[in-house]
């Protein structure tokens, strides 16, 4: 099967983008979103292993007319408006891929897929 891409032609020539790229952009941009949960190295393993699933967006993309469509499964923290993080995570994607890859966003889809209890931020310090 043929890797999907994003092809940007103009009179300088042609940029071709890899859908894996774009995918990419999106997770990160929706991680960087405050009331995400997100994997921390071992202790997002034992998240994942407790609770069935690693809380890390996960991202599906569809890509055509030179447009992407973005569906993002989620975990909110607990303690965060949950449709306020939603949204900052459609607003965080779209920009992102927009200006990053200059590609057009035609919808960013949000699913929350569950509530994790806050991640602990240890500072190292007693």
């Amino acid at each position: 099967m043929a890797e999907k891409r994003i092809e940007i032609a103009d009179e300088s020539g042609r940029i071709t983008i890899a859908e894996e790229v774009i995918s990419s952009i999106a997770r990160i941009a929706a991680e960087r979103v405050t009331g995400i949960a997100r994997s921390s190295g071992a202790s997002g393993g034992l998240k994942g292993i407790f609770s069935g699933e690693d809380p890390a967006p996960n991202v599906k993309l569809e890509l055509a007319n030179d447009q992407a469509r973005i569906e993002l499964r989620i975990a909110v923290e607990y303690g965060y408006p949950v449709h306020s993080v939603a949204r900052a995570v459609q607003e965080s994607v779209e920009v992102d891929i927009e200006k990053l890859a200059g590609v057009a966003v035609s919808s960013v889809d949000v699913y929350v897929k569950r509530v994790v209890p806050p991640q602990r931020h240890d500072t190292g310090t007693s």
